[in-house]
């Protein structure tokens, strides 16, 4: 029998192969290093950074409170706390104007909330559409007398429940930031609105209904149901009042159900009110029996 052959292994084209992969490897590290290093050592912004936060919606007051929290960046900015190196007077808009909040070098830049105005026609709620404007300017010391300007970033970010805020640009940049919004209500909201006008008017058919059914055929009176009209009538505003964003009362909602519900309740409890009280006098059943 002939003896088997023993394998021969290649060194060589082995050591060349590891070499190979280690320096693949080392590449793709340093290259790895490389983004890293240069997406750190990227420029920050030079100058002062605005998280404008919405936060509440008032349609009675036709006003938006907004949360603003700045940050310094670049010169304006000490590391790792962030304290300003400068003075700045920063400009916010506000419902009654302008609003001035100053700050010294070497502190922090304590976040502050503001009221803007609330633009749009509230009158067709629930199928409303508002508009709110966000502006901001920034100076050194001595404001927009004799300051110097100061670069805005400004970020805005929703925490409204019950609304869609859209804007064509979430970031805006530049001396004077100016930033208009669309509050819309959202789309769960509108439906629980019209689902509240379709109950409210179901409620007040059903009323009265049974109303006019107890007073035609004469059937007995009974005192409960005169108090579930009365509670449905006083029910009915408290229901409207706490609907998701509702404006005072002369809204579309108020003209398509709740005016009618409203009356068409009011009116059954009238009618079973008179019907006892005819059927109380001399000849009805009761005097009868």
């Amino acid at each position: 029998m002939l003896a088997a052959r023993p394998r021969v292994v290649n060194a060589p084209a082995i050591r060349v192969a590891v070499r190979a992969v280690v320096i693949a490897v080392v590449a793709v590290l340093a290259a790895t290093e490389i983004h890293v290093a240069s997406a750190t050592a990227a420029p920050s912004f030079n100058g002062i950074v605005l998280d404008a936060r919405l936060i509440t919606v008032n349609t009675a007051t036709a006003s938006v409170t907004v949360r603003i929290d700045p940050t310094p960046g670049g010169s304006f900015g000490q590391p790792p706390l962030d304290l300003l190196t400068k003075d700045v007077v920063l400009y916010t808009s506000t419902v009654s104007g302008s609003l001035a909040h100053s700050y010294r070098a070497g502190d922090f830049m304590d976040p502050f909330e503001t009221t803007v105005p609330l633009d749009g026609d509230t009158s067709t709620y629930p199928f409303h559409h508002l508009k709110v404007e966000i502006s901001a300017l920034a100076r050194t010391a001595g404001g927009v007398r004799s300051g110097k300007t100061v670069p805005l970033r400004l970020g805005i970010s929703n925490s409204l429940a019950g609304y869609r805020v859209s804007t064509k640009s979430a970031v805006r940049e530049g001396a004077l930031v100016d930033a208009v919004l669309h509050v819309d209500p959202s789309w769960a909201a509108v439906l629980f609105a019209v689902f509240i006008m379709v109950v409210m008017w179901g409620l007040a058919l059903g009323a009265l209904a049974v109303a006019v059914s107890l007073v035609a055929r004469r059937r007995r009176f009974e005192a409960g149901f005169t108090g579930f009209l009365a509670v449905l009538l006083f029910a009915f505003p408290t229901v409207r009042n706490s609907l998701p964003g509702i404006p005072p009362v002369g809204v579309l909602l108020d003209y398509a159900a709740f005016f009618w519900a409203e009356a068409l309740v009011a009116l059954a409890l009238i009618v079973l009110i008179a019907g006892w009280t005819l059927r109380a006098l001399a000849g009805t059943t009761e005097r009868r029996n």
